[in-house]
């Protein structure tokens, strides 16, 4: 009898902490998010001017075009078996992006600034070319957390409150931290650590998959 209650209390426990890494990922994800659209104004500033119903406009509406293919990308996914695979490998690519991404910056500017286009297009192009990928993967993730966290139909709108709330307001803190000081000390390396951090805890998730994996296949 003892033995069943450690087992059912050493289950509950790894439910708790499983749901709140898939949480504490969503916050991650969400914070970079809004890192990365801050940034994403500041650097095509330069190019195509501060006008913010220019440029400003350009980035906002890139996220949110990229963030509504990202969400039914997502929801996709998360059906498919070897989602904690497919969920690693999104984050590690985003990370990967983010890191190459000051590489591309000038060039792709620059090229749009000089095949003649004005400022309205010429800014929302390079916000697509930049931005629109990694925005895109970022949006997957909150639909395949939504989909782990629910074991009920009736759990599944408080999951996805939890899991909205929780990356939105890391998204705050992850606006703020950008605007007030990232922005001020490097661009570059903001994005060359942010991708780092990302690319990280994507490979995380995929040893943590592997591992589990092989566990399963050890059982059977």
């Amino acid at each position: 009898m003892s033995g069943q209650i450690t087992q059912k209390a050493l289950l509950e426990v790894s439910q708790r902490v499983r749901t709140a890494a898939i949480v504490l990922i969503t916050g991650i994800c969400g914070w970079f998010m809004m890192e990365l659209e801050i940034l994403g104004v500041r650097v095509l500033t330069p190019y195509f001017g501060s006008n913010v119903y220019v440029v400003t406009g350009s980035v906002i509406g890139v996220f949110l075009l990229s963030l509504s293919v990202g969400y039914i990308l997502g929801g996709w996914l998360s059906r498919k078996n070897k989602s904690k695979n497919i969920f690693g490998a999104i984050i590690a690519a985003t990370g990967l992006w983010l890191w190459l991404l000051p590489f591309f910056i000038r060039p792709v500017c620059e090229g749009i600034f000089n095949s003649g286009l004005d400022e309205n297009w010429g800014s929302l192009i390079a916000s697509l070319i930049l931005f629109g990928a990694p925005t895109m993967l970022l949006g997957t993730v909150s639909p395949i957390a939504v989909y782990w966290l629910t074991s009920r139909a009736s759990e599944s709108g408080l999951n996805a409150g939890v899991v909205l709330a929780f990356s939105t307001a890391a998204g705050f803190a992850g606006c703020l931290v950008t605007t007030f000081y990232l922005v001020r000390v490097s661009i570059r390396w903001t994005m060359f650590v942010s991708g780092i951090i990302l690319a990280v805890l994507g490979c995380l998730i995929l040893l943590h998959a592997a591992i589990e994996g092989k566990t399963k296949r050890t059982l059977q």
